[in-house]
C-alpha cells in the first residue's frame, strides 16, 4: 500500500452503481470537492436523481465511457458486472475501487479524521474497515476542531518563512519549535 492524498477538483471519476452505498460515495465525493464526477446506475432513485443532478446517466457505462476517467468506483453491482467494469478500466491503464470485493481493487478508501486541512487517514487495505472506522474515532477524539487553526497558524508561519527567503531546513526548524513552544503534540495533551 502506498497512501497518498489526491486532489479530486482536477481527476476525471466515474461512479457506477446503486443504492445507499452509491449514494454514501457520491456525498464523500462531494465533500472532498471532486469537479469532474460522471454517475451511472440502471436503477436511479429519486435521491440519486435528486444529488447527482446533470452527472447522471440512467444505465450502465460503456467501455468507451469507463476508459475516459482517470478512476473508476464501482459500488453495489453484482460480481459478473464488477468484473467487466474492473477489465475494461484496467485495460485502459485506469484505477478502480470495487466497493466490498476486494481482489477487483486498486485502491481502498481510507477512514479519515478532518480538521480543516488537516487529514489523518487510516487504512487496513481493506481487510477490515470497520477496525479502520474504530481507530479513525479514537483519533478523532484526541485531534479535535481545534487543530484546523493550528493548521492554519503554522502555514501562515511556514509561507513567511518561504517569502524571507528561509531553506527547508530553517522553515522544518522553526515549525518544530513552533509546536514544541504551543505544546500541541505534548504527552500532557494526549492524556487530556
Amino acid at each position: 500500500m502506498l497512501p497518498v492524498a489526491l486532489n479530486l477538483k482536477h481527476i476525471p471519476i466515474l461512479l457506477v452503481g446503486q443504492g445507499d452505498l452509491l449514494l454514501r460515495r457520491l456525498a464523500y465525493l462531494d465533500e472532498d470537492a471532486a469537479a469532474h464526477v460522471r454517475v451511472f446506475s440502471a436503477q436511479a432513485s429519486a435521491e440519486l436523481k435528486e444529488k447527482a443532478g446533470d452527472r447522471l446517466t440512467e444505465r450502465m457505462p460503456t467501455q468507451a465511457e469507463v476508459s475516459s476517467a482517470s478512476i473508476v468506483l464501482a459500488v453495489a453491482l453484482e460480481r459478473a458486472q464488477a468484473e467487466e467494469i474492473a477489465r475494461w478500466a484496467r485495460a485502459a491503464g485506469k484505477l478502480i475501487n470495487v466497493e466490498d470485493i476486494n481482489d477487483l481493487c486498486d485502491f481502498y478508501f481510507t477512514a479519515n479524521v478532518r480538521r480543516g486541512e488537516l487529514v489523518i487517514a487510516v487504512s487496513t487495505s481493506g481487510a477490515s474497515p470497520t477496525l479502520a472506522r474504530k481507530v479513525r474515532d479514537a483519533i478523532a477524539a484526541r485531534f479535535g476542531v481545534e487543530w484546523a487553526g493550528y493548521v492554519r497558524e503554522l502555514s501562515e508561519l511556514r509561507l513567511s518563512l518561504k517569502s524571507r527567503g528561509s531553506s527547508m531546513k530553517e522553515v522544518i526548524d522553526a515549525t518544530e519549535a513552533h509546536l514544541a513552544e504551543k505544546g500541541w503534540l505534548t504527552d500532557k495533551d494526549k492524556a487530556a
